[in-house]
């Protein structure tokens, strides 16, 4: 009796085994099944915009913050001082811009002086042409009073061209270049100083928090990382046997190692086109390698699968077990058995 029921034990477990494999085997081309997922949750980089000690931080690691909130404070004296010289700076623009409505006014009744110049010495040089033909007066004096009147005309034409230059200066208050520029320059002084109070872009809960004031951080340089619990997804890589099944829309079964004896019900979101080739650089060549081994190693899909209310307890990088549901065919039901074993499994390990 004994012998049979050792006979049957085997057959069932040889028979088990043949089942499990097959179902393995095939679940790539029918119900595509992986271990390689993990949770990802969008993690905004803090870095301050401008390079400073920090005085104080507004937070501990953990916190959640608002959008706009207090994180930290950075010294603000050296940019105080710029913002104060960047203030001098555009009222000396100013006055100097302003002085040039003097400078105009100047070089207007500098012209009419000129152009009286000029007449008198047009009358002078008409007289002495007279006189000349009478012989009351030398040639030379004649020629003196030419170049004189030539002399004068030249003047007019340059308090011209100053009054007209002075008029293109002063023609916008707003257009002058160096006020635009003072202007510029204090607007800069102004945002330096409002970026030494560092905030949050948006909501979530700070961590990897390892600052303490007197820190002396750079611009541009990540000093936090602020989770996002609302936008979360799953990255989940497939063989790429099951390419016909990883559609945008497919349902999915998922297991995470962090809850155990749970399941849960996500989607494909989408699927990405490319992979990293670490053999071939951007406009390079690709480096063929020849693989000597008869079976070769499968290459893999990259998927975005979202699942609704993600548990908040999960935290980037929680790991996941992901199958294909197919609920309209018998795989569903064994793909939804064989879930409900491997998220059993996360008990043990």
């Amino acid at each position: 009796m004994s012998r049979y029921i050792y006979q049957w034990g085997l057959y069932l477990v040889l028979g088990s085994t043949l089942v499990f494999s097959l179902f393995l085997i095939s679940s790539d081309n029918q119900a595509p099944f992986t271990t390689q997922a993990e949770v990802h949750k969008s993690i905004a980089k803090i870095a301050p915009e401008v390079s400073a000690e920090i005085t104080a931080i507004a937070v501990s690691n953990g916190d959640r913050v608002h959008r706009g909130q207090l994180l930290m404070q950075l010294d603000d004296s050296r940019y105080q001082l710029a913002l104060k010289q960047a203030e001098a700076e555009l009222k000396q623009a100013r006055q100097d811009h302003q002085a040039k409505f003097e400078e105009l006014h100047v070089a207007e009744a500098t012209l009419v002086q000129k152009r009286q110049q000029a007449g008198n010495a047009q009358l002078k040089l008409h007289r002495h042409q007279i006189l000349v033909t009478q012989g009351l007066v030398t040639q030379e004096s004649v020629d003196d009073s030419l170049n004189a009147a030539a002399v004068a005309d030249s003047a007019v034409i340059a308090a011209q061209a100053d009054i007209q230059r002075l008029r293109v200066q002063v023609a916008e208050q707003d257009g002058n270049a160096a006020v635009a520029l003072a202007q510029a320059k204090l607007e800069t002084a102004r945002l330096d100083l409002a970026r030494t109070l560092i905030t949050a872009p948006t909501d979530g809960i700070i961590t990897n928090l390892q600052l303490r004031p007197g820190t002396y951080v750079s611009s541009g340089s990540a000093v936090l990382f602020l989770v996002n619990d609302n936008d979360s997804w799953i990255n989940a890589d497939f063989n790429e046997k099951g390419l016909a099944l990883l559609q945008p829309g497919a349902k999915v079964l998922v297991a995470f190692d962090a809850i155990p004896g749970q399941l849960f019900e996500g989607a494909i979101d989408s699927r990405e086109q490319a992979i990293y080739d670490a053999s071939s650089e951007t406009s390079g060549l690709a480096d063929v390698t020849n693989d000597s081994r008869w079976i070769r190693e499968q290459q893999k899909v990259r998927t975005r699968i979202q699942v609704p209310q993600l548990d908040p307890r999960l935290f980037s990088g929680s790991r996941a077990s992901i199958m294909i549901h197919r609920p309209d065919s018998l795989w569903g039901v064994g793909a939804r058995l064989w879930m409900r074993v491997v998220s059993g499994f996360r008990y043990l390990y």
